[in-house]
């Protein structure tokens, strides 16, 4: 099983993958429009609200998600920290060589880009509630793909 180290989550090293919405300054406002929608008939958004369990470190990683015809954003509502595992596509597949792991801060967001091969949601600390927007087609198999991964990955601090 190969491991992987958590990085603090930055805009620069997340770039790739999507956006991170840091807090704004006061006053100020933050707009992802050049890079939040869907495409090939995924027209309606959906707005979604989860409340997602605490998990512990390491967390095991043997499967991954992407939305080919959306980004999806998770706007933080009440979370301490949570980890992110991303990697780009590789002949379909998420390039399992190229993994990167993130932890976030509760007051950080992301919107993942469209494609963007991506863990599902892990909280650390204690549970966290998430607000997540994302477009859809009306068809689950069309807006979520699946893959697992070569091997198992532990993701560790």
């Amino acid at each position: 099983m190969r491991t992987i180290r958590l990085e603090p989550l930055t805009p620069e090293a997340f770039a790739p993958f999507g956006d991170v919405v840091e807090p704004p300054a006061l006053g100020a406002r933050v707009s992802l429009i050049e890079s939040i929608g869907g495409i090939e008939h995924a027209g309606t958004a959906r707005l979604s609200f989860n409340h997602a369990e605490p998990h512990s470190l390491p967390i095991i990683a043997t499967e991954m998600e992407r939305h080919n015809r959306s980004s999806q954003c998770f706007a933080p509502m009440d979370v301490a920290r949570w980890v992110l595992l991303v990697a780009p596509d590789l002949g379909g597949r998420p390039d399992a060589k190229a993994l990167r792991a993130f932890v976030a801060t509760g007051d950080q967001a992301v919107n993942y880009h469209i494609g963007t091969w991506h863990h599902p949601l892990r909280v650390l600390d204690r549970a966290g509630r998430f607000a997540v927007l994302m477009w859809t087609t009306g068809q689950r198999p069309e807006d979520e793909e699946w893959s697992t991964l070569p091997e198992a990955v532990m993701l560790e601090q």
